[in-house]
């Protein structure tokens, strides 16, 4: 049985079950094994226990954010 696992952020249950429905379809067809016997896990975690190049996420998410508004120009 393929077992597909993502860790990441908070979701909402709309966002789960589309995340759900994708990995399981694009795996099925790439492996051609039957949808059915995929299993998938989300495990969510909190954003402060996550990290990215060195920086806690709240800060790269804030920089992102700010890089958008500015269209880019950062």
């Amino acid at each position: 049985m393929p077992y597909i696992t993502v860790e990441g952020n908070a979701l909402e249950p709309s966002q789960k079950r589309a995340l759900i429905e994708q990995l399981t379809a694009t795996a099925s067809a790439i492996m051609h094994v039957p949808p059915e016997f995929f299993l998938v896990t989300i495990n969510e975690l909190p954003d402060e226990n996550i990290g990215i190049g060195g920086k806690p996420i709240a800060e790269v998410k804030a920089a992102f954010r700010r890089a958008r508004e500015d269209g880019g120009q950062r």
